[in-house]
């Protein structure tokens, strides 16, 4: 079984790898990437609390990051309407047109991937990268 769990830690690293080389070559850290890709995969905005719990980073990384995209013009932020804590991430115009042509075609790509599966073999990896994670889960935080 170890044998197993290697390839496994292995695969999911070298799929780590893909994205941070991206994002590398983009001159984007990890952080700011998953932050823009997020803000694409929820079509425009998103909340800065909701992408930390969301995303397991910590709220420190992210504010890192998020105020380095600001003063690069990539991003904008806003409190959510009714709250005085509460963030919304915005892309500029700017942000729009530098996501339209490098991380949309990640979400393409990866779609297109995933399409190269079957509806059964899809929803099987999901179903079972979903249970092994709640079990590593149970074993080690809880």
């Amino acid at each position: 079984m170890n044998k197993a769990v290697s390839t496994l830690n292995r695969l999911i690293k070298k799929q780590e790898e893909i994205y941070h080389k991206y994002a590398k070559n983009l001159k984007l850290t990890d952080t700011k990437f998953w932050v823009l890709y997020a803000i694409c995969e929820s079509e425009g905005t998103l909340i800065q609390n909701s992408f930390c719990e969301n995303w397991c980073y910590s709220k420190q990384t992210v504010n890192t990051a998020v105020t380095s995209l600001e003063k690069e013009g990539i991003i904008s932020l806003e409190f959510t309407e009714g709250s005085r804590k509460q963030k919304d991430i915005r892309l500029t115009p700017m942000g729009k047109e530098f996501c339209d042509k490098n991380i949309r075609p990640v979400l393409k790509a990866e779609e297109k991937s995933l399409m190269k599966l079957s509806e059964i073999e899809r929803q099987a990896f999901l179903n079972t990268i979903e249970k092994l994670i709640n079990c590593l889960e149970d074993e080690l935080i809880d």
